[in-house]
């Protein structure tokens, strides 16, 4: 322990306009996601003929995606420059991590898929967190939705995990609720 504070201390010295362009990067990418993520909440809190509850839950159902994904990409982009700086040849790591993507993809098909309708359920305004919705037999309440994967709770507290692919149709019991 007593050795790796002074070997971090000889990297910052040695290498620190590098280090500051890093953190730099880091922290103009944290503002560039807040800045997008408010911008899309708006843009999608804004439709008409929604209601007010309806459009900030779907907004920030959006907006959680949008953070997730972005803050994988900025710690990626980030732990590959330090790896970098700490003299660890990266041709190696990325075509690595090229050939893991190719493997990846001939077997993410469903991933894909479940992507894909996810997106569709979000564009769309499918459900939204918080509304009561039925998938296949199963109703509950909408609990999570991410770009894989819905979860529902119903009133017995039993939690279904559904792969956005395979929703071939879902009732949403809360939309039009107070409509002719």
């Amino acid at each position: 322990m007593e050795n790796i504070q002074p070997f971090i201390v000889n990297i910052i010295e040695a290498h620190y306009i590098e280090v500051i362009k890093i953190a730099a990067i880091f922290f103009l990418g944290r503002i560039i996601l807040r800045k997008i993520v408010k911008r899309t909440i708006r843009l999608a809190s804004g439709k008409k003929g929604e209601s007010r509850i309806m459009s900030e839950k779907r907004a920030k159902t959006l907006g959680d995606i949008i953070v997730t994904t972005c803050n994988v990409v900025i710690y990626v982009i980030v732990i590959l420059m330090l790896l970098n700086l700490f003299g660890v040849d990266m041709a190696p790591i990325l075509a690595g991590i090229g050939i893991l993507g190719l493997a990846v993809g001939f077997g993410a098909k469903n991933l894909v898929k479940d992507f894909i309708s996810g997106l569709f359920i979000l564009i769309e305004d499918q459900y939204s967190l918080g509304d009561k919705v039925q998938i296949g037999s199963f109703e509950g309440k909408v609990i999570k939705i991410t770009i894989r994967s819905t979860v529902l709770r119903n009133e017995e507290g039993k939690i279904l995990y559904a792969a956005n692919g395979s929703i071939n149709n879902a009732i949403n019991l809360s939309q039009g609720l107070g409509r002719d």
